[in-house]
């Protein structure tokens, strides 16, 4: 009994550090304060270790030499490929959905984006970066694609792509939505692939622009 009351400890500590990391409480290159952590959790250190351990495998805390454990901050290199992997699996993901006629979650997808108009105010622009992420991460729950969604899940690579704000702002990307939005409703399939690749290429572009620079 002891062994699985400290699995689910286990488990529970791993999931609420996790959180910690996607909410931005403990944002990318922070260094992690173990004790502080217990502090927090109301736990030991043994299962803030293990935990830490699990989320270094899942390269959501990287170890330093010499200088402890840190929040994993992609570098611009690393930002280009997530968005290479959101272009391919999010086209892949609504064409799925539309091919296989997901009516209600079809519906859904065409409401997003109805009540944004240029040019946007600031509270409009917070409002928009939470509908961004809402909807892209939509598009995969709907996939109807396990594997997909797991992948998601366990990597949360849509959110962590977030991780520098918005690439682009949305006097750029608001017409781009809008016209993935139409192709949802126009229920073709190959259409919103396309764009949605190339909305997120763009956003690539833009990033390899910016490691270019920094270069």
């Amino acid at each position: 009994m002891p062994k699985i009351e400290n699995t689910i400890l286990s488990d529970h500590v791993y999931e609420g550090i996790r959180d910690m990391i996607l909410k931005g409480d403990l944002p990318p290159g922070k260094k992690i304060n173990k004790n502080e952590l217990v502090e927090r959790l109301g736990v030991s250190l043994t299962p803030i270790n293990a935990a830490i351990s699990r989320l270094v495998g899942e390269k959501f805390i990287e170890q330093q030499s010499r200088y402890g454990f840190f929040v994993k901050a992609f570098d611009c290199k690393e930002m280009q490929d997530l968005y290479a992997v959101r272009a391919g699996l999010e086209g892949i993901a609504i064409r799925l959905c539309i091919e296989a006629g997901c009516e209600e979650e079809l519906e859904q997808l065409a409401s997003f984006f109805e009540g944004f108009q240029l040019p946007l105010t600031e509270d409009d622009k917070k409002r928009y970066a939470q509908e961004d992420k809402h909807f892209h991460s939509t598009i995969v729950k709907y996939s109807s694609n396990q594997i997909m969604q797991d992948m998601n899940m366990s990597y949360a690579y849509i959110i962590r792509s977030y991780q520098k704000g918005l690439i682009r702002p949305p006097e750029e990307t608001l017409e781009e939505h809008h016209a993935i939005v139409n192709a949802i409703k126009e229920r073709d399939g190959f259409l919103a692939q396309e764009m949605i690749i190339q909305h997120h290429l763009k956003s690539k572009e833009v990033l390899k622009q910016q490691c270019n620079s920094e270069d």
